[in-house]
């Protein structure tokens, strides 16, 4: 019982242990997934406000310059675009929005006016979203053959009079956003299967795995808000059914960048994610499992190092229960306790043992004539006490029989005291020898004798007359005594029945009584029963 209480307990802290590291393993996945939604926003975030720190510099390039000088600013844009290879295209318009200088003369001469480069750019510094070209689609070089895409930054030109003079408008590659998003990606990102997304406010993948690219995304649950800019995880189900373990981040912008509510996300199939995790919880689980086995074995060793000593003790405990003496109480050397506990057990065994044999002795001497060792009163009257429940259980009855020596009287005066006593220890040894096993024998007192025999009510007669001839016959031959004398004595018997005498046992012996006195009456040494005729 011990040893499986062990076994069960430390299996269940082994069980709290694991579980609980798993989950803290599993938050601190959760916690960076959403710590590399963040950097991904962080960086997209940061190179946007470097490319709009490129443009106020060229910008203030020109101005400084001579704005007539199309050639002049045309070689600027050019030596900036191969500073920044970021840069596809660079072009400067007129006020109704014809190029007039653009970096390798693409455009020039053409009008953007209905593009919102244009638009938008001559209203104020602007930064579009990302979108696919239309205008430089067939004129710029694209060794992928993929659609280009562009992220278009714009700003108005004044001369010094603070007349608006065109736009200056910067056509920025989509790659450097897809460089970012490689950076991300973890060595083994092919086996670890993480993936690096970034939507658009409207949920269109931006950037992500080529199959889901220029597609919205939906059915996530936590997907953060336009304005939460916090990171976070969850677990989601995509629509792939798999499930993932997803961090988010939503850009919020950076200095000069305001932001376009992009969302930045990371997830990792969850199966994947928390292998790991597995691995650790099962080997803390395997760990504990062998610990629980350890300590249980270890439990039951101590258990029946304590169990054992104290079953032994029981079953001499039941051993003296059941009348044994007290050398079966073990003296256990084990344990200090257990060998004190022993200890006092045996002494106190041993104190009860001699309380009890005196209190037997004591019993006896109560009960027992002290010169014949025959019951005495006392002893016959608690004999009859539970003789009766007995006898009546079996449907028996009892024949009781009163004897009173003839002649006793004689013996003592002309013999003295000690002869009278020796004949009473022969008279008695008479007695015993006319019983039966199971009857009784008791010594009322003087030469007055009382006997108890049990039967079957058919047989009580017969008995009782078999049993009268016995003793008058044994007790009538002489008796020997010391210095070569000779002593004879007589007996008179008076008998009555239960209960066909008398419900009491007291009644029954009070009819013995008056039948040994009818008896003596009728000349002695004879029988004489209750309510019969002789």
């Amino acid at each position: 019982m011990i040893a499986a209480l062990v076994f069960a307990t430390t299996l269940l802290l082994a069980w709290v242990a694991s579980r609980e590291s798993a989950e803290q393993i599993e938050a601190g996945i959760g916690d960076a997934a959403a710590d590399a939604a963040y950097q991904m926003t962080d960086k997209l975030n940061r190179s946007m406000n470097a490319r709009i720190k490129e443009v106020q510099l060229l910008l203030a390039i020109q101005a400084l310059g001579d704005a007539s000088d199309t050639d002049v600013l045309k070689r600027q844009m050019e030596r900036l675009q191969a500073t920044y290879n970021v840069a596809s295209w660079i072009g400067l318009t007129d006020v109704e929005g014809v190029v007039v200088a653009a970096t390798d003369g693409i455009l020039e001469g053409v009008s953007i006016a209905q593009r919102p480069v244009f638009t938008e750019g001559r209203q104020g510094f602007w930064v579009g979203d990302v979108h696919e070209a239309v205008l430089l689609a067939a004129l710029l070089p694209n060794p992928s053959g993929e659609a280009l895409k562009f992220v278009d930054i714009s700003t108005p030109i004044h001369d010094q009079s603070g007349r608006f003079t065109g736009v200056l408008a910067v056509h920025l590659s989509w790659q450097w956003a897809e460089y970012i998003q490689q950076s991300m990606q973890p060595p083994d990102h092919t086996e670890s299967e993480m993936d690096m997304l970034l939507l658009a406010p409207d949920g269109t993948v931006l950037l992500g795995p080529r199959k889901m690219l220029g597609k919205k995304l939906e059915g996530l649950k936590a997907l953060p808000a336009q304005n939460d800019s916090r990171p976070k995880w969850a677990l989601e189900t995509w629509p792939d059914g798999r499930r993932y373990v997803t961090g988010y981040s939503r850009s919020a912008g950076f200095d000069e960048f305001e932001g376009l509510g992009w969302l930045s996300i990371s997830r990792q199939p969850m199966e994947t994610a928390f292998a790991g995790a597995q691995r650790l919880q099962l080997a803390i689980m395997s760990i504990g499992l062998l610990l629980s086995l350890v300590f249980a074995i270890l439990g039951w060793w101590l258990a029946s190092g304590l169990v054992a000593p104290l079953a032994r003790l029981s079953r001499a405990a039941d051993a003296i229960r059941d009348g044994a003496g007290t050398e079966v109480i073990p003296l256990e050397r084990g344990a200090p306790e257990l060998k004190r506990l022993s200890t006092s057990l045996r002494e106190m065994v041993a104190r009860l043992s001699d309380q009890r044999k005196t209190i037997t002795r004591l019993e006896d001497l109560a009960n027992t004539d002290p010169l014949t060792g025959l019951p005495n009163r006392a002893f016959l009257d608690q004999y009859l006490n539970h003789a009766i429940p007995e006898v009546q259980r079996h449907g028996q009855s009892l024949m009781v029989m009163y004897i009173d020596l003839d002649g006793f009287k004689r013996v003592n005066d002309e013999l003295g005291h000690h002869a009278g006593d020796l004949l009473l220890i022969e008279i008695t040894y008479r007695l015993k020898n006319a019983l039966r096993s199971g009857d009784v024998v008791a010594r009322l007192g003087g030469d007055e004798f009382v006997m108890v025999v049990k039967t079957q009510p058919s047989q009580l007669e017969n008995l009782t007359r078999e049993v009268g001839r016995r003793l008058l016959a044994a007790i009538e031959h002489p008796i020997e005594l010391p210095e070569g004398r000779q002593a004879r004595v007589g007996c008179s018997l008076g008998a009555a029945w239960w209960p066909k005498h008398g419900e009491q046992i007291e009644t029954v012996l009070k009819h013995a009584d008056a039948a040994l006195y009818e008896a003596k009456s009728q000349g002695k040494h004879r029988l004489i029963i209750h309510g019969l005729k002789e």
